[in-house]
């Protein structure tokens, strides 16, 4: 059984924050400039600080932040379609069977209440420092400009938070199904 179809909706409108600060990660990754921030020195970066197997993604133009949140993204759709509860035929040994509700719910639950907690913080920053609340973000290497850490803060604020905010109400949604279908799988009382 599927999430109810505004439960798909508000998942669905939530990853949409992703979008910019995945647009502009993929930007840097492939070599191109967003942000004041030159694609070379991105990856530069990445050449200096970045372990084997980010260098190696990054090379074929893969950033690893990015591919770590389509799993959240797949996460996320997991728990508000059907074949988040029953493994579907690509599983192989596990097609048709039920999937164990807190294998989907432990990660949704704790990386999301995370995230969203970690993005609504960036969304509050980023305004604040434009109106001097707090002071402006200070660039660092490989940013230029202090509106492009800015930029990219809000970027980040929209992704996290919506991601996060996704797979929380991915978890509400699937955790009321999961206990549904256990209510009505159970025996009558004699």
């Amino acid at each position: 059984m599927a999430a109810s179809i505004r439960v798909r909706a508000a998942v669905c409108l939530l990853l949409c924050g992703l979008a910019p600060w995945a647009g502009v990660k993929t930007v840097w990754t492939l070599g191109g400039d967003a942000l004041g921030v030159a694609g070379e020195d991105w990856l530069r970066g990445v050449e200096t600080e970045g372990d084997a197997v980010y260098r190696a993604l990054a090379a074929a133009g893969v950033d690893v932040t990015v591919l770590a949140a389509l799993l959240g993204v797949f996460l996320a759709l997991g728990l508000v379609h059907r074949w988040g509860m029953v493994f579907p035929r690509w599983t192989l040994f596990l097609a048709g069977r039920r999937v164990p509700a807190l294998l989907p719910l432990v990660p949704a639950w704790g990386v999301g209440l995370c995230l969203a907690v970690y993005g609504v913080v960036l969304l509050a920053m980023a305004p604040l420092s434009l109106v001097g609340v707090i002071a402006r973000f200070t660039p660092m290497e490989p940013f230029t400009s202090s509106a492009g850490v800015t930029w990219m803060v809000l970027f980040g604020g929209l992704a996290f938070g919506g991601l996060g905010g996704a797979l929380v109400v991915g978890a509400w949604s699937y955790g009321r199904r999961v206990s549904a279908a256990k209510r009505a799988a159970a025996p009558l009382p004699a």
